[in-house]
Parts: C-alpha cells; sequence; structure tokens
C-alpha cells in the first residue's frame, strides 16, 4: 500500500458516515475482527494515536483510543424521541464510546464548536454523562421506553439528508397519500428478529442487493389483495401499460422538494453541487418555463428503463476525474484530495487553484467544458504529482461528463463513451423515486391517452438533462424516447393515434 493510495480510513467513515448508522460492524472491529479500541491499547501492535500506522485503512490516522469505538445502538430505532442531532455531534467530535448515551438524553453541558470552511461540520467539543437525565428516557427503567414499532421520525432521522439529496423525497401527508392515509414506514419495509429491513431494488447501489424486491410493492396490495383496504385502481389503459411502465413512474409526476442534479468533482477537487431546479422546471417539455399543470416549484423525473420496466428517476449529472485502465476496461475515479494537491486547491475555499496554467485557462469559468479546458488540465493532469510524489493517473487521465469520458491520444482531444459495468446507465446516475406518490387523479396520464400518446408528449417528449455545460456552458437535453432506446419511428409511431396498437 502507497500513501498515494490512501483515501478514507475507517475511522474516517465511522466519524463521518456513523452519524447515520447504529454502528457496530465496521465501526467497531477492523477487518480480522479485532475491536478497535483493544486493539490500539496492546503495545506490541505499535499502533500509535493518529498516525499512518502501516498504512493500514482500519487503523491509519485513527485515535481509537481515545474515541472508543461505536457499538451496535438499539436505541436509536427502537427509542422514541431519540435525540439523533445530538448523537450526531457526539460522533463527529470523536465521542463513539458515550454517542448513544447522548442520543438517549444522558447528558449535560454539552458544548459545540462551528468549524470553519465550506464542509466544516458542527460537532461536539465536550460534555458529561449523566444517568439523572431522564427526559427521553429512564435508564433505571429503560425498557418500558423501548418500542417494538420504529417511529417514523426515527428512520427519517438518518434517511432525511440522503434521501434529499439523491431524490427530492419528503415523507409528510401533503406530499405522499400512503403518508395521508397513515402508513408507517415498517408497513411497506417491514423486518422480523433478524432486523432483515424489507427493500426495494434500486438502480443505484450495491448494499445488500439479497434483500432485493423484498418489501411490499404498489401491485401487491392493489391488485393483487395483500391489503384489503388498498382501492383496486380502475384504469383506462390494457394491462400491457402495467406489464411494461412501473407503477411510480405515473403517480409520481413530479417532486415538490430539488434534489442534487450534477455533481462537480472536477473543476478544482472540491464537490460544487447544482440543484434540480438549476436546469429543471415544472413543464417536462422545456426547462425554461413554467406549467399550470404542475405545482409551482416542482420538478418533473427522467425515464429510464430497468429490468423490463420504465421507472422515473433523478438523472443526477457527475463529473470528475478519472484514470482509464484500457486493458481492465475500467475507469477509476482519482481521489479528490490528489486533484486538490494537483491543483493547488485551497481547502478554506473551493474556487481556489493556484496552478498557474490552469488558473489562467479557467479564468472567469465555473466549469471545465471548453477544448481548451479539458486539453490543458488532462496534461496537466498526465504529468501531475500529489504531497507524497506520485503520479496522479498512472494510466490514462479522462474527464468524464456526460455519459462520455474525455482524453487525449497523440495530443488530440477525443471522446468516447463511458466504459460502464454490464452496459450500465450511460446517461447519468439515476437515483429512483419510489416515494412522494400521488393519488389517480393527480397521475400522469389522469386526462386521458392524449397526455402521453399524442405529439407534445408529457411522457415521450420530456426533457432529460445529459450535460450541464457544453462547449459554451449550456445545459444539453436529450427527449425521453431516446433515453429509452427507441427509434424515431417507433416514437411517431407511439405519440399519433390510438395508443392501443403500439407495444411500449
Amino acid at each position: 500500500m502507497r500513501r498515494c493510495d490512501i483515501d478514507k480510513s475507517s475511522y474516517f467513515w465511522t466519524t463521518t458516515c456513523g452519524v447515520c448508522h447504529p454502528g457496530g460492524g465496521p465501526a467497531e472491529y477492523d477487518r480480522k475482527g479485532n475491536r478497535y479500541d483493544e486493539f490500539v491499547v496492546v503495545l506490541e501492535n505499535n499502533i500509535i494515536p493518529r498516525g499512518d500506522n502501516y498504512l493500514d485503512g482500519d487503523y491509519y490516522r485513527s485515535n481509537w483510543e481515545k474515541s472508543g469505538v461505536l457499538e451496535a445502538d438499539c436505541l436509536i430505532c427502537h427509542l422514541k424521541g431519540y435525540n439523533w442531532k445530538k448523537r450526531a455531534l457526539a460522533v463527529r467530535g470523536g465521542f463513539l464510546y458515550e454517542a448513544p448515551m447522548v442520543g438517549a438524553g444522558w447528558f449535560k453541558d454539552f458544548k459545540v464548536s462551528n468549524p470553519a470552511g465550506p464542509s466544516a461540520k458542527p460537532k461536539a467539543i465536550s460534555f458529561h454523562t449523566d444517568y439523572t437525565q431522564t427526559n427521553i428516557a429512564d435508564p433505571t427503567n429503560l425498557a418500558a421506553f423501548i418500542t417494538r414499532e420504529v417511529p417514523d421520525t426515527n428512520c427519517w432521522n438518518c434517511h432525511v439528508m440522503p434521501d434529499n439529496m439523491k431524490r427530492g423525497r419528503s415523507w409528510e401527508p401533503e406530499t405522499d397519500v400512503h403518508k395521508a392515509k397513515g402508513l408507517t414506514c415498517l408497513y411497506c419495509h417491514p423486518s422480523g428478529e433478524d432486523h432483515e429491513i424489507a427493500k426495494g431494488d434500486i438502480l443505484v447501489g450495491s448494499v445488500r442487493d439479497d434483500l432485493d424486491g423484498t418489501m411490499k410493492g404498489c401491485i401487491d396490495c392493489h391488485l393483487k389483495g395483500a391489503d384489503e383496504r388498498a382501492p383496486k385502481p380502475d384504469h383506462k389503459f390494457p394491462d400491457l401499460h402495467i406489464e411494461k411502465i412501473a407503477c411510480e413512474t405515473c403517480h409520481i409526476p413530479y417532486k415538490t422538494n430539488a434534489a442534487t442534479s450534477v455533481i462537480d468533482n472536477a473543476t478544482t477537487g472540491h464537490t460544487n453541487k447544482y440543484s434540480t431546479t438549476d436546469f429543471l422546471s415544472n413543464d417536462p417539455l422545456n426547462p425554461n418555463r413554467s406549467c399550470k399543470k404542475t405545482p409551482k416549484n416542482s420538478w418533473c423525473p427522467a425515464f429510464v428503463k430497468y429490468k423490463g420496466k420504465i421507472r422515473p428517476v433523478d438523472p443526477m449529472q457527475a463529473i470528475w476525474w478519472g484514470d482509464w485502465d484500457r486493458a481492465s476496461h475500467r475507469v477509476i475515479p482519482i481521489h479528490l484530495w490528489r486533484i486538490r494537491d494537483f491543483t493547488g486547491a485551497n481547502a478554506k475555499n473551493r474556487f481556489s487553484i493556484t496552478n498557474f496554467a490552469l488558473m489562467e485557462v479557467l479564468k472567469g469559468s465555473k466549469a471545465v467544458n471548453t477544448a481548451e479546458e479539458i486539453t490543458v488540465y488532462l496534461k496537466a493532469l498526465a504529468e501531475g504529482k500529489d504531497r507524497f510524489g506520485c503520479r496522479i493517473a498512472y494510466h490514462i487521465p479522462v474527464l468524464v461528463k456526460g455519459g462520455m469520458i474525455y482524453y487525449l491520444e497523440n495530443n488530440q482531444l477525443n471522446k468516447a463513451i463511458m466504459p460502464t459495468k454490464d452496459g450500465g446507465f450511460k446517461c447519468c446516475e439515476p437515483f429512483d423515486l419510489s416515494h412522494n406518490v400521488v393519488s389517480g387523479k393527480h397521475a400522469l396520464g389522469a386526462t386521458g391517452c392524449k397526455e402521453c400518446h399524442w405529439t407534445p408528449s408529457r411522457f415521450f417528449h420530456r426533457k432529460v438533462l445529459i450535460d450541464p455545460f457544453n462547449r459554451d456552458g449550456r445545459p444539453v437535453y436529450k427527449e425521453v424516447w431516446e433515453i429509452l432506446g427507441y427509434s424515431k419511428k417507433k416514437m411517431q409511431k407511439l405519440t399519433r393515434g390510438h395508443p392501443y396498437n403500439v407495444t411500449p
């Protein structure tokens, strides 16, 4: 292992991502099964607090001896009124062992720091554990406060931040018909004593794929009778639509909360985010105007095909630098800290670049998008080194943008389709949408067949962001029929005349 290969360690993950994890597993044990805080105090292991520690990702720059470990915390889910925010501050402050006690309310004299910087987050700097504090739960009679049915607020504590960012998700009676009817998270996502929480089948991600599709779906309750209270839909179209189109595609016609539309990790090595409202409007046919058919300030999803069904997504665009290994057909992301080393970007200012050549070519530009900018950056990347003297790219440096990779060959700028696993999604990073369901009268197609099967079609002709910044700095869009892989002839057939004689 080389220093230039080290990115995020187990300790870094625990003190940041551990905010939204209940503990245990990699927050408590290393890859060999040793408990971190017990392993580091054994002298012959020679673990130095905050040291490089053999460049071992489990102990690199760690401070397990002082922080303790983040043990599995049952109360984070099963205690009503759990103080998630204070627990999060304790985790960020490195008080891992005490964090569950903080969440249960057993603390006093809690002090917080608010460090400066674009990515800095508040964290605890001191507090005292106090088991006489019973405003949330009494430790002498804890069983009386524990609930078997996990409250929605406890689920939402962790899911609100990532779900808002990736999907614009909210969980309110005003934004989801199921929440309005009193359904809870556990209704669709139940689990048994094994705590294997039922889940859907998301397009982006690979966490517990063995549980894909174990939750209750729309068809289970509304067509197959899994819940006799669920109303049976009175669709005016043939069953072919249900076979080819996911229910959410029509029943999540818009999102009222903005999501992240673009993540630019390329310009300086700091993450620059753009919202869906920066590139989309509530009019699916024209991102630059407003539409009376959908709520003001909302945005309309894109559609992709996944496992034979058309599904709604937030088509997030990611712009980043990679190292293209042609032999293995992989584009390996370059760590952001190495990009910052190479550009000389100041950690306190994500738009600061001190590399003279790059500073000149990017002067006045908010993104790497012109041929000149990309070329200068790629040339510098090919020659650049990080703080340890390691090359930034060991193969072919590339810019990944708009489903393409840009690279230099014989000193000429070229582009190719981004290599993806198993064909993958070349249009975007499609974060699927499954919440914020509306009733039938508000669904796409509620006004009749012509809403989708006529020109212009709110279904087939809706605009999807493909590249946020072309060579002129303007966004590039494609229409859904192109994303779904239909020919122009097929699209024209689908959007003219009676829809029942065509196959989606």
